[in-house]
């Protein structure tokens, strides 16, 4: 924007001073000699031509900006038709017709997920359903930023499957409604992140079994692994995504913070400088003959030079009106924006958390060599929705190894949950466990039959899993089938089996919740 300013300022002085040289020999005062006449307007072409190599960068500059300015959150939601097609904006969108419409029992998003996610997301509709609230939810994809692609991933096999870590830069708004009445709605620019995993495969036929890691044909493992026992369905071999979620980061935030900074600056120069031209303008008219037999010079000189000589004289104003605005003005402006975490103060807590996070990632791979750290928040951001969103003690419990029954009344009118704030604080491995402590600040919506409230809360989980389960995506073929009976499990039922009582030891498979703890 500053180089802007000095291309455009450049540019009018020496369009003024062509013009005055132009018009001058004809309409000053006095007559003008024929080699006046001839030589002051060639020297005024000359100096319009050089203003216009100033002018064209400036006003080319300046489109670009009412174009991208133009390219709001909105506007790219509306034209997401352009987006890509890949198996994320695929799933988006089934993931957006799976909130929308109740009544589909065969959902596609069931195609784009694994039953684990499909599970969690099941609690999420249904209760909607049991609101009677219509859930709209738009996305498309954006730049992530200047310096890295829209989606960025980075792939690694954990013994049995190939995952992939993906980051997103989206645009998301969600909307919720009742009886027509719109109750809530929210839009987001954030980073969407994914676990994408899929069998991994030694040759096109040749597949490492995703349950117990031996090396079988695409035949047996449809027919039941010669090892295992466990029997795949064609698309578990396939990609799938097992979590998603929104999620704020350090990265995107303070370009925001940043960015008021750098937008208001040059608002408030300009601002000051039009208030001064205006104020000009209207003396001109008033004064239109004085000025004109005062300064001898034509019309368009006289507006020309007027103008630039008000575009000068009102930089000390603009400098004097910029030192009081972020003296005064913008402190005000970030104590606004503390109340939605974006204040200088939250961007410090969660850049250290981001580092911290590096360095925690390479502390739990010392002993789990594929942990993603990434993957295991979307983990958890799972597992928290799966009690905000349950409706009965065997679904609260699902993913808990404590008993979380007194929370279900508290969060029976949740429609909604964000992460503002999640961090690893410590990991360690005893008694045949690993244990993970996590600390998450969450945004809920509840709904109390007549409108929406938002509120925060802090979270402390501690997460555990089995010290020999080092893989990071569960095995959906093999855990939702009961060995006792044989039967289908769904945690939607919670993980006992229905039909024979017995229980899911989940803790061998994935994290759980062992202690969940709600500070002030």
């Amino acid at each position: 924007m500053k180089s802007t300013l000095k291309l455009l300022l450049a540019g009018i002085t020496l369009a003024a001073f062509g013009i005055a040289m132009i018009e001058t020999p004809f309409t000053g005062g006095g007559e003008s000699s024929i080699a006046a006449k001839i030589a002051m307007p060639i020297f005024g072409i000359m100096f319009l031509f050089v203003a216009w190599f100033f002018l064209e960068p400036a006003i080319e500059n300046i489109k670009g900006f009412l174009n991208k300015r133009n390219e709001n959150q909105q506007s790219e939601l509306l034209n997401n038709q352009a987006e890509p097609k890949d198996m994320f904006s695929i799933f988006r969108a089934d993931y957006a017709d799976f909130l929308s419409d109740y009544a589909v029992e065969n959902p596609k998003v069931q195609n784009d997920i694994t039953q684990f996610f499909r599970n969690i997301l099941e609690l999420k509709r249904n209760r909607l359903q049991k609101l009677n609230i219509m859930c709209r939810f738009k996305s498309a994809r954006k730049n992530y930023s200047e310096e890295r692609p829209p989606v960025t991933a980075s792939e690694f096999s954990d013994g049995k499957y190939m995952i992939k870590d993906v980051t997103e830069g989206i645009a998301a708004s969600t909307e919720y409604s009742k009886n027509g009445r719109i109750i809530y709605s929210q839009t987001c620019s954030d980073i969407a992140h994914y676990t994408v995993a899929g069998a991994k495969y030694l040759t096109p036929n040749e597949i490492v079994c995703p349950n117990c890691g031996s090396t079988q044909t695409k035949e047996q493992l449809l027919d039941g692994c010669d090892y295992c026992g466990t029997k795949f369905m064609l698309e578990d071999l396939d990609e799938k995504i097992s979590d998603f979620a929104l999620r704020s980061d350090y990265e995107v935030q303070y370009s925001r913070y940043k960015g008021v900074r750098k937008k208001l600056g040059p608002y408030v120069w300009l601002g000051t400088e039009a208030v001064v031209c205006f104020c000009y303008i209207v003396y001109f008219i008033f004064n239109f003959k004085e000025i004109m037999q005062e300064s001898g010079t034509g019309f368009f000189s006289s507006i020309s030079l007027g103008l630039l000589s008000c575009i000068i004289a009102a930089m000390p104003f603009a400098f004097i009106a910029m030192a009081l605005f972020f003296s005064f003005v913008f402190p005000i402006i970030q104590l606004g924006a503390s109340f939605n975490y974006v204040s200088q103060k939250i961007l410090d807590k969660q850049r250290k958390a981001e580092r911290s996070d590096t360095k925690m990632q390479e502390r739990v791979r010392a002993f789990d060599p594929y942990f993603s750290i990434s993957a295991f928040y979307s983990n958890v951001q799972n597992k928290l929705a799966s009690v905000h969103f349950a409706e009965n003690a065997a679904q609260i419990n699902a993913f808990a190894a404590c008993d979380l029954s007194h929370l279900q009344s508290k969060y029976k009118n949740v429609i909604d949950i964000q992460t503002d704030y999640i961090s690893l604080r410590n990991y360690t491995v005893e008694n045949g466990l690993q244990k993970a402590l996590v600390e998450a600040v969450v945004k809920l919506v509840s709904f109390n039959g007549e409108k929406c409230r938002v509120s925060s809360e802090n979270i402390k989980l501690l997460c555990t899993k089995s010290s020999e389960c080092k893989t990071q995506i569960v095995c959906s073929p093999y855990i939702m089938k009961c060995k006792g009976c044989g039967a289908s499990i769904s945690l939607l039922e919670g993980k006992t089996c229905s039909y024979c009582g017995r229980e899911i030891d989940l803790e061998k498979h994935d994290w759980v919740i062992r202690e969940y703890t709600q500070r002030k």
